[in-house]
């Protein structure tokens, strides 16, 4: 009888390890495809030098076709010169509201001299198998600056 309750314990205890294994390993692969992805907007608003239809257009795509559509909450309060996407079929970033969800978000910042630049918030759940969504967490990267060629309805920034 004694060796079955300690072959119990030992066997829960194995059966936590790997729960705690399984979860952080799954924590570490949905992280490093956010950052993956994460890099690849930034080089893209990079590229098209600022907030425009080619960029937006482009960011979409990239996110609905690498299955990318985790959505979360940009602001707690109005800021100006923060745009989110509510939908990745549409070219058009809105003013982020608050408590409002988004695919990504981006804020524009005010620069050196006549420059700016961008700093992009995507999202991604950790899901554990058998629990399902635990958590719901925010990946930042900033470009570099740059003289921007934004779209007039892209012209608010964030003053430093």
């Amino acid at each position: 009888m004694r060796q079955t309750i300690g072959g119990t314990w030992i066997l829960m205890l194995v059966i936590i390890f790997i729960l705690l294994f399984s979860a952080f390993i799954i924590l570490t692969l949905n992280y490093s495809r956010t950052v993956r992805v994460k890099n690849e907007l930034i080089d893209m608003v990079e590229k098209y030098e600022g907030l425009n239809s080619e960029s937006i257009e482009l960011v979409n795509n990239y996110l609905y076709y690498t299955g990318h559509v985790t959505t979360g909450v940009c602001v707690e309060e109005t800021t100006q010169g923060v745009y989110g996407a509510t939908s990745l079929s549409s070219n058009v970033l809105e003013p982020a509201r608050a408590g409002a969800e988004y695919y990504y978000c981006i804020r524009k910042f005010n620069g050196a001299n006549r420059t700016n630049y961008y700093q992009i918030s995507i999202f991604y759940q950790f899901n554990l198998p058998i629990l399902g969504e635990t958590g719901n967490f925010e990946v930042r990267g900033s470009t570099s600056n740059f003289e921007s060629h934004d779209d007039a309805r892209y012209s608010d920034e964030i003053r430093n």
